[in-house]
């Protein structure tokens, strides 16, 4: 277990801590990101060992081939990914337009004056 298997687990956990203690909204979104960039990254080093080639051409052995089915399944990871992103951002525009600000706290006061459940 090297490097490569640790990293992506140490910035999975990074991200959560600053997830938690963020006040920022546009820092929560980017730690979200970061999360979901060190998932992939975790998945891909499970699914190709040292010394496998990768499954896209074809070959006579099929001993030394890297998984193929975590390589599909992060394809769509990501792509769901950058869908929740852009959600959050559309989202979070929206209330910035609307109460002119950032902060988590702010934004529950604000939003409890006017009366609507955030």
């Amino acid at each position: 277990m090297g490097i490569i298997d640790i990293f992506p687990v140490l910035i999975f956990f990074i991200s959560f801590f600053g997830l938690i203690t963020s006040r920022n909204v546009i820092r929560t979104i980017i730690f979200v990101l970061m999360m979901q960039t060190s998932v992939v990254m975790f998945w891909l080093t499970v699914g190709a060992r040292e010394g496998t080639l990768p499954p896209i051409q074809v070959y006579d052995n099929f001993e030394n081939i890297s998984d193929p089915l975590p390589q599909a399944l992060m394809i769509t990871a990501i792509v769901i990914g950058i869908s929740v992103v852009a959600i959050a951002i559309t989202m979070f525009n929206t209330l910035f337009r609307k109460y002119k600000t950032s902060d988590w706290k702010e934004l529950s006061i604000k939003v409890q004056a006017d009366g609507e459940k955030l």
